[in-house]
């Protein structure tokens, strides 16, 4: 039986008479893989924010595996949700292993069961144990540094993952590796809930089982990746699509 983990219902958000999003209602399913594809000011951060609740509705209903966040101890959620940045945000005076222990240790887990999954977490993501432990994040590349930011965030087993552009700052062939990684990592975790914003139309339509497109902080398509490209539901969802395949007809050229 289909679960839904994440429902908004006529969700709004103002900063002052700023309307960043209107009237947000979407629903998305336990074991789901959501990438949310839009340009800067679409309102994409702003829902994954009102998610873990980062940031507040103005108006509306977010409920989180079956719980209205109004009624929610907003501390204990953040405990139970992945979240993967951009920036890592990775303690520089912390090892690796002190690193993905920060939420185990806040949660009073004895040190073995900590230790590990410790290990466990560094093996999902294709790190040995033994060799990045004991290092810094000084120590380890920008996408080493992304996969101990994607191990922090699974340490407590949380039913949703958060991912906030986290590819951006790295280089294309780096990015595309880790993309191939977390596509294979949420074949794995089955169960889990990944909700995934992105500007880049490729690694949205690669990576989602399904894809919301925003515009102005509406929604103009939320569907699969084929329906997408066979049926734009609106012009601006036919004109990201027009990028695509100008540029793939800029490398025809070159061919």
């Amino acid at each position: 039986m289909t679960k839904t983990i994440i429902k908004f219902e006529h969700v709004a958000k103002k900063y002052g008479k700023n309307e960043i999003i209107s009237d947000l209602n979407f629903e998305i399913n336990q074991g789901e893989f959501v990438t949310v594809l839009g340009s800067s000011g679409s309102g994409k951060t702003t829902t994954l924010k009102m998610i873990n609740g980062l940031e507040k509705p103005t108006k509306g209903k977010i409920t989180i595996n079956g719980n209205d966040l109004n009624d929610t101890n907003l501390v204990d959620l953040r405990r139970h949700i992945g979240y993967v940045v951009q920036s890592i945000g990775l303690f520089p005076h912390m090892t690796i292993a002190q690193n993905i222990a920060v939420t185990p240790n806040l949660l009073n887990w004895d040190k073995e069961k900590i230790n590990k999954t410790v290990d466990d977490m560094l093996n999902q993501v294709g790190l040995d144990p033994k060799e990045y432990s004991g290092r810094y994040p000084a120590q380890l590349s920008g996408g080493q540094q992304q996969r101990v930011g994607v191990a922090r965030a699974l340490s407590t087993n949380p039913p949703i993952m958060l991912f906030d552009e986290p590819f951006s700052a790295l280089d294309a062939i780096i990015r595309q590796d880790l993309q191939q990684e977390v596509k294979e990592l949420h074949q794995n975790l089955s169960d889990k809930t990944f909700f995934f914003v992105t500007h880049d139309i490729n690694e949205a339509l690669f990576l989602g089982d399904r894809v919301m497109i925003m515009n102005k902080g509406k929604i103009e398509q939320f569907d699969t990746s084929e329906k997408i490209v066979s049926q734009p539901a609106t012009d601006y969802v036919a004109q990201l699509l027009g990028t695509v395949r100008q540029n793939r007809a800029l490398w025809e050229q070159f061919k």
